[in-house]
């Protein structure tokens, strides 16, 4: 606590050395804990006391102390929602599917994939309120009855769900580096490879709720579940 206070007046210290200002106003403390009790502390900045908040907005992506996503998904599914009616009252009578698909991919998806890696939900509960904004906007583009999975093909669009970030992550497409997480069975898993193959990746024991629920804990099954061609073609094509 007294090196964090610490940080603060060097803050202070450097703001001043650099003529700038800074509004306390806005600047809040967060403690991300498992506790259900943590620990009481106060600090100030520019000798005014900061205010302590259990969730706060940072680039967009609303943080909960307890790194649990609700708030932030109800708030981009708000979003969506208004954009995807805006774009129903003002496209009523437009038939051509490839316009109204570019306008649910720039104005609608895109807001339901921001920083998706970050904050991806892991409840089904979350999960589905994204999916059903993509279910009824492809039900409106499309104007059918047919499946989800039949809109999805016909539009060649994917489901938000995690597998492609994945293995874009995984091919090096994005910067980010997952050596820690790419754990593959080798011959030296005797006892496991008669169930798994060279090209399925291992999944390491969570001891806690955050690493089980996190991002990329969880799509370790959604990889090894793809066929074999595929997660062949990422890997070594």
């Amino acid at each position: 606590l007294e090196i964090f206070q610490q940080n603060l007046k060097n803050l202070e210290r450097w703001i001043t050395l650099n003529n700038m200002e800074f509004n306390v106003k806005k600047s809040k403390i967060t403690k991300i804990t498992r506790k259900t009790q943590h620990f009481t502390s106060t600090f100030f900045l520019n000798n005014t006391e900061l205010e302590e908040v259990d969730e706060f907005r940072d680039l967009g992506v609303i943080t909960n102390h307890r790194l649990k996503w609700n708030s932030h998904v109800n708030c981009v599914v708000a979003k969506a929602n208004r954009m995807l009616e805006l774009i129903k009252r003002t496209c009523r009578g437009l038939n051509d599917f490839k316009t109204l698909r570019t306008l649910y991919c720039s104005l609608v998806r895109s807001s339901l994939e921001n920083c998706s890696v970050v904050r991806s939900p892991y409840s089904r509960k979350n999960i589905d309120k994204l999916e059903g904004i993509q279910r009824r906007a492809t039900k409106f583009i499309l104007k059918t009855k047919d499946s989800y999975a039949a809109r999805l093909e016909k539009l060649n669009l994917l489901s938000l769900e995690d597998s492609l970030r994945f293995l874009k992550t995984l091919k090096g497409f994005v910067d980010i580096d997952v050596s820690h997480f790419k754990d593959f069975y080798s011959n030296l898993d005797y006892h496991s490879i008669r169930h798994y193959d060279h090209l399925m990746l291992k999944k390491k024991y969570a001891r806690t709720n955050t690493l089980k629920f996190s991002y990329f804990h969880r799509i370790l099954d959604s990889w090894n579940m793809l066929p074999v061609d595929i997660r062949t073609a990422y890997c070594t094509g």
